[in-house]
Parts: structure tokens; C-alpha cells; sequence
């Protein structure tokens, strides 16, 4: 007796063609997605909480190099893409011990240091210093001589936000930050894969 060959019925046959197909677009979107870079938003008050925080060591630095500074708001500058501090200070100029007291406003450029897993601050410079008792014409001449003295009283690259290891590891690959935007409110760190 011959044994019938069994026939896989039409519906079958498209059933498993629609698996296989389900199956393959599922690993391409998957495919996609651990290739698409990601975004971290840090707000404002969360930057801000991270600069309080690590005040206390940068008012030290300060401090040692003869400026004394009150703790920062935070300011973002989305137009010149830079991250300001805003605070009370009094600077030493070294001049028969005078000082020089008065709001402050410091800005720099977020860059990615990943020595430190971190966002720090760069290209530090003083956007304004307006005196206490002083006619505003020498607010300008305050400035310019305390920003000769900026690299100094900072030293290196000021860390403001510690990037979690997490953050920079999902699905067996290592992202790194390529991009930082400043908006009004919140920092955009853009994320891209790299194999580890």
C-alpha cells in the first residue's frame, strides 16, 4: 500500500508566511531601535540640584584663589548654548587688600569628560559683574579683570551632572554622548551606540 504524501493546505502555508514575516520585521525594528540614538533630558532644577551639591568643593577652589562666592541659580542660555551660575561675590584684587563685591554671572559650554562620566563645564568665561557702591561705568572694567582671573580661581572642567553607568549601557552595547543642546528649561544629551 502507498503512503499518500500529505498536502499542506493553502491556509497553512500562509499562516507560517505570516509568522516568518511577523518575525523578521520584529528583529529589523529591533535592529532599528538599539541603532537609533537615544536622548537623556536633564532639567533645570535637577542641573540645579546637581551644582548645589558639588558647590561646596567649587566655593572651596574659589575661595583658595581669593573668591568668595554664594550658593548659584542656575541659569540656561539656550541662545549662546551655554550654562550660566548666577550668585553673590567678592573678589580680592590684590591691590593694598581691596575687594571688589558684587552679582556675578559665569557661564560655560556642557561638554561630555569621560574620565569623569559626567557633564562638565568648559570655556569658562564672566558675562557680567555688576558692583555693590560702584557707578555701573565700572562694571565693565570688574569684569574684564576678574575674567583674567577665572581660569585660575576653576582650574580644569567643573563636573554638573554625573551620567549614571546605566544610562550609557542597554543590549549588550555602550552609548556615548555626542551632543549636548542647551533649551530653555533642560539639557539635551543625545546618546549614540558603540559596540563595547
Amino acid at each position: 500500500m502507498k503512503m499518500k504524501t500529505p498536502i499542506l493546505k493553502p491556509s497553512w502555508l500562509r499562516a507560517r508566511w505570516a509568522v516568518l514575516v511577523l518575525m523578521m520585521s520584529a528583529w529589523m525594528t529591533a535592529c532599528s531601535f538599539l541603532s537609533t540614538p537615544k536622548t537623556i533630558h536633564v532639567n533645570q532644577s535637577l542641573l540645579q540640584t546637581a551644582i548645589t551639591k558639588k558647590w561646596t568643593d567649587i566655593a572651596k577652589t574659589m575661595s583658595d584663589n581669593g573668591m568668595v562666592a554664594t550658593e548659584p541659580k542656575v541659569i540656561l542660555m539656550p541662545d549662546k548654548q551655554r550654562v550660566a551660575a548666577q550668585f553673590d561675590a567678592v573678589v580680592e584684587t590684590g591691590l593694598l587688600g581691596g575687594v571688589m563685591r558684587g552679582k556675578m554671572q559665569m557661564s560655560g559650554v556642557p561638554a561630555y569628560n569621560p574620565e569623569v562620566q559626567a557633564i562638565v563645564l568648559k570655556e569658562f568665561a564672566v558675562d557680567s559683574f555688576e558692583l555693590n557702591n560702584a557707578p555701573s561705568m565700572l562694571d565693565g572694567l570688574a569684569r574684564r579683570a576678574v575674567s583674567m582671573m577665572v581660569g585660575k580661581k576653576l582650574g580644569g572642567d567643573v563636573p554638573v551632572y554625573f551620567i549614571k553607568r546605566e544610562q550609557l549601557s542597554f543590549a549588550g552595547k555602550e552609548w556615548l554622548p555626542e551632543k549636548i543642546e542647551v533649551e530653555a528649561e533642560r539639557l539635551n544629551i543625545t546618546l549614540q551606540p558603540h559596540e563595547q
